[in-house]
């Protein structure tokens, strides 16, 4: 193969992933009306969600999709829900701070989670204890498969500390893991104090 041929691939390669990149930087970051009533943006691997244009509401969250594997068999979770779903509910705090509400669910948790519970963000470990988290919605609605932090002050150390990292990590159920990236946490979770700054 000549050095005119190899030059002509290459440059054809590079030409057919420009739109690709075009397309992904110009969602990113840019709000929009969902067909749901809700205004959203993405920030990575997250996505920025608030009631109405009002911007309402408001909280992020990132779904795994792909197999999960229960034991020895594959299972395939559908497009909608996914096999994950990380979501922090974010509002001002009575003292100009933040209050954050986190639910984790995972198809590999029970119906209904049992402890212990161990997050662990690049290597830096929290050992929940039992009144750090229940089972099921931060408002403590029975959802299957899902639990939530309950301590408001330990949800405030685990989002400064998932600013600075890269990988969240849950341990649960006889030490099951469920991971998250966390790619875009940071400008996400800024979108949305500036939305209620507003």
């Amino acid at each position: 193969m000549g050095i005119l041929h190899r030059t002509l691939i290459v440059v054809v390669v590079a030409i057919g992933l420009v739109p690709s990149v075009a397309i992904a930087g110009s969602v990113d970051g840019r709000w929009f009306l969902h067909p749901f009533g809700e205004m959203r943006a993405y920030f990575g691997d997250f996505l920025a969600v608030c009631d109405g244009a009002q911007f309402k509401r408001c909280r992020v969250v990132q779904y795994g999709f792909g197999p999960a594997v229960d034991g020895d068999r594959a299972e395939t979770q559908d497009g909608f829900f996914g096999n994950s779903r990380l979501a922090i509910q974010q509002r001002p705090g009575a003292n100009d701070d933040w209050v954050y509400n986190l639910e984790i669910f995972s198809t590999k948790l029970p119906d209904v989670p049992k402890g212990p519970m161990v997050l662990s963000i690049d290597g830096v470990v929290f050992q929940l204890s039992e009144n750090d988290w229940q089972a099921g919605s931060p408002e403590g609605y029975n959802v299957s498969q899902s639990f939530s932090i309950v301590d408001h002050a330990l949800a405030a150390r685990l989002i400064e500390t998932m600013k600075a990292g890269n990988r969240l990590r849950v341990l649960h159920d006889g030490w099951t893991e469920t991971q998250f990236q966390l790619r875009g946490i940071s400008r996400a979770l800024k979108a949305i104090e500036l939305r209620a700054a507003n």
